[in-house]
């Protein structure tokens, strides 16, 4: 009963793991209550198996059923993310050789510590742990560029998949060939975590590259836009000019009327010269450099006739670079407003912007289209005009670099992208 007690706990921590860890890797493409419900019953189908197999005492029948197991929920669970099949298939086979390697690095350290049994569990646990917060907390940016570079990289997860799976799959006593085969095993777990940081170093270098490439190209944006503000500046400055200019002429004649004492006439003048000033420019949210640039091109959608919906709940200070998300916004917003220029004059025309952070920026952008806007493999909009799909590009390297989410939606005459940082 004890020795079922100390399995069952270690079967727990590693369904629960297994879950976590394909929620670290993968982008869930619906709500996160079905997404729950998806993970809970892949926990729940891990468990039973692994009690089943517990309860006739067989640890190398679940082994082997662990790894038919994963084969068919690799198939089953699919639809419910957003991942390409292939990606999808390459972060879970990336889980299935994270798991094994836990497993058996789990099993042989704890054979020379007290109460073995329970040390295992309590090594599995800390092992998945520290696996889970490296991928959440340093390289899930990376990992996601390796992820849609899949073709590149698959060589590395399917050969560490076969060479791991074969130990365990043609075992007739799984106990016995983690014992007797544990320096072969140690060195395999080896080559393959060399492989894997082979890879993360390799697509980091290939990432620094890109990003001097699309800092260049965020700069030439930057500075035409600039330009545009500094354009509408000279020409706010014009207009103050005249103010001032008029002004005089304004205090002028209230001093006749004053004098001649036409107070009615003078009130009414007052009253056309307030109407005329400048109205007070609108904060839309506490962040200057991001509040600047949905000023900009609020002020250019309604010159543009569009209707502006703008509720943004974003602090002064960001743990991300502010810059970064201000020109991801601009891009957002320029898109949105090139698409209600297609629309027909008497389509409706608005552009809806909304963002709120809790800890993590959640920005949604939304405006009507017209036509057919296709998505790639990677539901991403793909670009049919000339001189277009910079600014998509920046954005999906901004979430990329923080390691965030994106995800467009296509429906019924509305566009919509929602980020997440």
């Amino acid at each position: 009963m004890d020795m079922f007690f100390a399995h069952f706990l270690r079967g727990i921590v590693s369904a629960a793991a297994n879950v976590v860890l394909l929620i670290s890797l993968l982008q869930p493409k619906y709500s996160r209550k079905v997404t729950n419900l998806v993970m809970l019953a892949i926990f729940t189908l891990n468990l039973s198996t692994a009690v089943f197999c517990y309860s006739i005492g067989n640890l190398t029948l679940l082994t082997k059923i662990d790894v038919i197991l994963f084969t068919l929920l690799c198939f089953a669970a699919r639809p419910f993310f957003r991942d390409s099949f292939m990606q999808w298939l390459f972060s879970y086979i990336t889980a299935i050789n994270v798991s094994i390697i836990v497993i058996i690095l789990s099993f042989i350290f704890s054979r020379s510590l007290p109460y073995p049994q329970y040390a295992n569990t309590v090594l599995r646990l800390f092992l998945f742990a520290g696996v889970i917060l490296l991928f959440r907390k340093v390289l899930r940016p990376l990992y996601r560029q390796v992820a849609e570079h899949w073709a590149v990289f698959f060589y590395v997860a399917g050969s560490a998949f076969l060479a791991l799976s074969w130990f365990m799959f043609n075992s007739d006593d799984i106990v016995q060939t983690l014992t007797l085969q544990a320096v072969p095993l140690l060195w395999l777990i080896l080559v393959t975590l060399a492989a894997y940081g082979s890879v993360f170093l390799g697509i980091r270098s290939v990432g620094a590259e890109y990003r001097l490439q699309q800092d260049k190209a965020l700069l030439e944006l930057s500075g035409e836009t600039m330009k545009q503000r500094l354009s509408l500046m000279d020409e706010a400055v014009g207009q103050m000019r005249v103010v001032h200019h008029d002004q005089r002429h304004l205090n002028a004649t209230l001093l006749e009327l004053m004098q001649k004492g036409d107070v009615e006439n003078a009130a009414a003048l007052l009253r056309r010269q307030i109407a005329a000033l400048p109205q007070k420019p609108v904060r839309y949210c506490e962040n200057i450099t991001v509040n600047a640039a949905i000023s900009y091109y609020a002020a250019l959608a309604e010159g543009r006739r569009i209707r502006c919906d703008l509720r943004l709940d974003i602090p002064e200070k960001l743990p991300f670079s502010e810059l970064a998300l201000s020109m991801a916004l601009s891009n957002l917003m320029e898109n949105a407003i090139h698409a209600c220029e297609k629309l027909d004059p008497q389509a409706e025309r608005y552009l809806r912007v909304h963002a709120i952070y809790t800890g993590q920026l959640i920005l949604e952008v939304e405006n009507p289209y017209s036509g057919e806007v296709p998505l790639d493999e990677n539901a991403y909009p793909t670009v049919r005009e000339e001189g277009h799909g910079w600014g998509g590009e920046s954005v999906r390297a901004f979430v990329r670099e923080n390691g965030g989410e994106l995800l467009y939606q296509v429906e019924n005459g509305v566009f919509n992208v929602r980020l997440l940082i």
